[in-house]
């Protein structure tokens, strides 16, 4: 009997992680299509197939819901596997290409939860709140790779990070992407010859 304990267990995670992702799944539909103030628990929970207790469990409230777009954002953007190859010796210009390849992927991926955060964020400090988290994981992102190309003796320009959050921002990839018509591998080879240039020294 314990032997078969680790594989129920194993199965009781993917069924919940299953869960999580479809009621994830129905919110941003929902929150795109409705907007956030206007999509009632009770709508995501019927989206989703599961019964509104099962969200408050899950996330406490519709607040958690939109908190857990952040990490959905997260894995559908492949910014855990990206900042795994970080971790492996690169040159200089090589990593800070890994970002122009995170705010390509991010926006490519997942433009309808950056907009759901940034155009709720002026009106609901439920979606202030998740938005500045969401910037605060990026930056931190991005100041790691600073900090390794520094230990890997790189000589990078002192504001580098603050250079990198604001060129890689949702405003300059909007002027360039959603304005001009650029396709996402001209913005993404634009962004990595622009860090480059302004971050190495």
């Amino acid at each position: 009997m314990s032997a078969d304990l680790p594989g129920i267990v194993r199965l009781r995670d993917r069924r919940e992680a299953l869960t999580l992702r479809t009621i994830l799944t129905a919110a941003r539909g929902l929150f795109a299509e409705r907007g956030y103030a206007r999509t009632p628990i009770r709508l995501i929970a019927r989206e989703a197939g599961v019964a509104p207790q099962t969200i408050y469990a899950h996330f406490g409230s519709k607040a958690g819901v939109l908190g857990g777009l952040v990490d959905l954002l997260d894995d559908e953007a492949g910014i855990p596997d990206l900042m795994a190859r970080s971790a492996a010796p690169a040159e200089p210009a090589e990593l800070i290409g890994l970002l122009a390849r995170v705010s390509r992927q991010v926006r490519e991926r997942c433009g309808d939860i950056v907009t759901i955060l940034s155009s709720g964020a002026a009106v609901d400090p439920d979606i202030a709140a998740t938005q500045a988290e969401g910037a605060r994981r990026n930056r931190a992102g991005v100041e790691m790779i600073v900090e390794r190309i520094r230990d890997a003796g790189g000589d990078l320009d002192p504001r580098a990070a603050d250079i990198a959050v604001a060129l890689m921002s949702a405003g300059v990839h909007d002027s360039l992407v959603v304005d001009a018509g650029w396709s996402y591998d001209d913005y993404e080879d634009w962004l990595r010859h622009t860090l480059v240039t302004a971050l190495l020294r």
